[in-house]
């Protein structure tokens, strides 16, 4: 069948869901009675109309473009429609009830056959091109790699997520969600999507663009796709390409458990094979990681889900399953290079394997569950961390000694978080095109921020006149021009590499030059990127990704990362300091400071002993992280924090418990953490004391955090305030915590507390119980 035949059919499917309606006021009729009618009319050019029609192509590229633009589908606007997630079928532009209102993956990738194939390109325009793989998506214009209007982005590293439940494609949003299909509990993955593409080398260009580009780009080759490949005889002129001579192929591996081993300074147990499942899971294995799943003529990853986010595992030692587990070794200090720390942070085992040149092994290890024999050989799992046999908890001083003092046998865990290559097999052309080149492939942690992304929050934090993070900062993958993990192999070549450590820019993302402007205005974020700039880069180590090395230098490797990586998840949302834009930020949990990103209590958690719970204004709920968030209570007269204990924190436990979960975090978008961190650093600077302090000096904690609707209604209620804002409650502790026996919990004295009503205009002030300040909020950066 004819790519014209296919888009009819498309287009045949979706008018009467009221796309024809939506899409006549610009002149193009998608009810042509054949194939050949409809060819005539998306050839045709189309015209901006205005009011409410002109809803969601705001920052369409309409200067020179057709319903349907060859070789360019940011100047289609046929594709424009069906691909944007701000354009609807329904008058107003409001979503469709049902997913069938809109194009399913596979659709949009006939469509994008199409638009490429009205190029009419034969294989000799493209003397120098290569073949490569890249992750694609279409951009709304604030986040196309030009920025200017609506367009596609590429990048040769594609961000798959691992999840608990099936992957769910949200087709109103053209992308998939975090949230399962039944809306139940767990954590959908999250696939990412690849194309085969003709590419050129070359600078960055005004024709050819890097988002958000770094110094020294300018210097480098970056690779641009030109055309795309697909099946059939329409993709190049006298070329046929069967389904069959175009084959996708994939390689993963996860290898931090054997790494643990053979860079992590903890010996391994003579009865285990390192260099066997679990210690190291790679594609072919019977436990998978990822499957392929075939969309037209692209690809999606899709990370396999389990019921939980971390999972035991064994090995067969002489015929019997055995638990796979470490004897975990004595705290210690030790020196590597120039750097002298202790084999504990907190109650994680710290493998000590890297400095900023990177690392060799996975930085944290659990050692927080216990492994002993129990009736008829069987293995128990003890979490040291909570209530053991009986349903008490060790004494605090008796679990942080024997966590320092090891000597006990600790269970390995795997998760599914891993690094690969993406390939394509091309064959049946008139002439080879050479070696081809693969994407990298990441399948990261759950992105609890899956609205925020690390190029948004990165744009303000640079607009900023101090810093706000006192560690790290929001910079995201894409600008990362390190090379990648160079012991990957190419699918199926298990004596190939698959990438070179000269090819510095494989997480880069690219796309065509503009081709005029368009302003479509601040809008809610509804599209969930698998590209580079949604995720982290790398620091120590970071949350996606972390820095491997090995004695020839450093690149970005996902196998640095904490083993499991909830192990990881706690420290980075504890500390706050990594990468704000994707991890949650815990610090005032386990009452930390300072803190960078405020979250709600909400989203931290009620403690059953919250004052709000004990009232009947709200009830008690476990936060995103599977703990709760910390309260005031009055105990003889004086002020108390209680927060949750971060040496009995564990994110393990309350992963295999399927305790994590995104809850409100979903829907939380990068104006709103903006939003929250403005308030936070007006409240630091000009506040609360001292007078001139900044986010990441301050020594106060913060306890309290709600978001006020509406100041004038409530709750709570201040009438000399109005419109959106923000309750902050700080507090100065005596920094003499001590543990709640048999909970894991932990408290502090508070001295002091500070009450910040926050509008957009002015902030009430009070000091403990004392009057009210009102202190004006100019607009603009503090």
């Amino acid at each position: 069948m004819a790519l014209i035949d296919r888009v009819k059919t498309l287009c045949d499917r979706l008018a009467g869901h009221g796309w024809a309606d939506r899409l006549s006021p610009f002149g193009l009729d998608i009810t042509a009675a054949s194939p050949t009618a409809l060819a005539t009319q998306l050839a045709r050019a189309v015209q901006r109309p205005t009011g409410n029609e002109l809803k969601g192509f705001e920052d369409f590229a309409f200067r020179s473009a057709a319903g349907v633009k060859p070789a360019s589908p940011g100047k289609s606007l046929l594709y424009h429609a069906l691909a944007s997630p701000y354009v609807h079928p329904r008058p107003g532009n409001t979503p469709a009830p049902s997913s069938e209102a809109y194009p399913t993956l596979e659709e949009l990738d006939t469509l994008e056959n199409y638009i490429y194939s009205l190029a009419r390109r034969r294989l000799a325009d493209f003397p120098s091109a290569m073949l490569a793989v890249f992750a694609y998506q279409y951009r709304p214009g604030e986040r196309s790699p030009h920025g200017l209007h609506a367009d596609m982005a590429f990048s040769r590293t594609g961000v798959a997520r691992v999840g608990t439940r099936p992957p769910r494609y949200d087709a109103a949003r053209r992308s998939f969600w975090v949230e399962p299909e039944d809306g139940g509990d767990g954590l959908a993955v999250l696939p990412a999507r690849y194309g085969a593409f003709l590419c050129v080398s070359g600078r960055p260009s005004t024709q050819r663009v890097v988002l958000d580009p770094v110094q020294g780009d300018n210097l480098l080759n970056f690779l641009f796709p030109v055309h795309k490949l697909f099946p059939g005889d329409e993709c190049l002129v006298g070329e046929t390409l069967t389904e069959a001579e175009l084959v996708f192929d994939e390689y993963h591996r996860n290898e931090k458990l054997r790494r643990v081993h053979t860079n992590g300074r903890i010996p391994a147990l003579p009865q285990f094979d390192i260099g066997r499942t679990p210690f190291v899971r790679q594609s072919g294995d019977d436990d998978a990681l990822v499957g392929e799943q075939r969309v037209g003529a692209s690809v999606l990853i899709v990370p396999v889900h389990h019921p939980a986010l971390v999972r035991t595992v064994t090995q067969t030692v002489a015929g019997r399953e055995e638990l796979v587990r470490f004897r975990v070794p004595r705290r210690q200090r030790v020196t590597f290079g120039q750097d002298s720390r202790e084999t504990r942070f907190w109650t994680s085992f710290d493998t000590i394997s890297g400095g900023p040149a990177g690392r060799r092994a996975p930085e944290y290890v659990n050692i927080r569950h216990r492994v002993t024999l129990g009736p008829g050989g069987t293995f128990v799992l003890e979490d040291l961390s909570g209530p053991l046999a009986g349903g008490n908890f060790l004494p605090e001083a008796e679990f942080l000694a024997l966590v320092d003092r090891g000597g006990y046998e600790a269970a390995h865990f795997t998760d599914d978080t891993c690094d690969g290559s993406v390939a394509v097999r091309v064959s049946g052309l008139s002439r080879p095109l050479g070696t081809t080149l693969p994407a990298y492939s990441l399948v990261t942690a759950p992105d609890f921020f899956p609205l925020a992304d690390q190029f948004e929050v990165a744009a303000w934090v640079e607009t900023l006149p101090d810093p706000h993070f006192r560690q790290g900062g929001p910079k995201p993958l894409s600008r990362g021009r390190d090379s990648v993990n160079p012991d990957l192999q190419r699918p199926g070549q298990p004596d190939t590499k698959a990438f070179r450590r000269s090819d510095r820019t494989l997480t880069a993302v690219v796309g065509p030059g503009a081709v005029g402007s368009a302003q479509a205005g601040e809008r809610t974020a509804v599209l969930v990127t698998w590209l580079p700039d949604g995720a982290s880069g790398v620091f120590a180590p970071g949350w996606d990704v972390a820095l491997g090395n090995d004695d020839l230098g450093s690149f970005t490797a996902s196998f640095g990362l904490g083993s499991p990586f909830p192990e990881d998840a706690k420290l980075c949302a504890a500390l706050n300091s990594f990468w704000p834009a994707v991890a949650p930020d815990a610090s005032r949990t386990f009452n930390e400071a300072p803190m960078g990103k405020p979250m709600l209590d909400s989203e931290l958690g009620y403690h059953p002993q919250h004052p709000r719970v004990l009232a009947g204004e709200v009830t008690s709920s476990l936060g995103w992280d599977g703990e709760h968030g910390p309260f005031l209570f009055q105990e003889g007269g004086r002020w108390f924090m209680n927060f949750a204990n971060r040496f009995r924190s564990d994110y393990v436990s309350n992963a295999l418990k399927g305790r994590m979960r995104l809850g409100p975090l979903a829907h939380v978008t990068a104006p709103e953490l903006i939003a929250r961190m403005e308030a936070l650093r007006f409240c630091i600077k000009r506040v609360v004391p001292p007078a001139g302090d900044t986010v990441p000096t301050s020594t106060l904690v913060l306890v309290t955090t709600e978001k006020v609707e509406d100041w004038a209604v409530g709750p709570p209620r201040d009438a000399a305030l109005s419109g959106p804002g923000y309750l902050l409650v700080f507090v100065e502790t005596a920094s003499q915590e001590e543990a709640i026996p048999n909970t894991p919990r932990r408290r502090d004295q508070v001295l002091r507390r500070f009450t910040c009503r926050v509008s957009r205009s002015a902030v009430r002030f009070q000091v403990d119980d004392g009057p009210f300040t009102l202190i004006p909020r100019p607009p603009g950066v503090v």
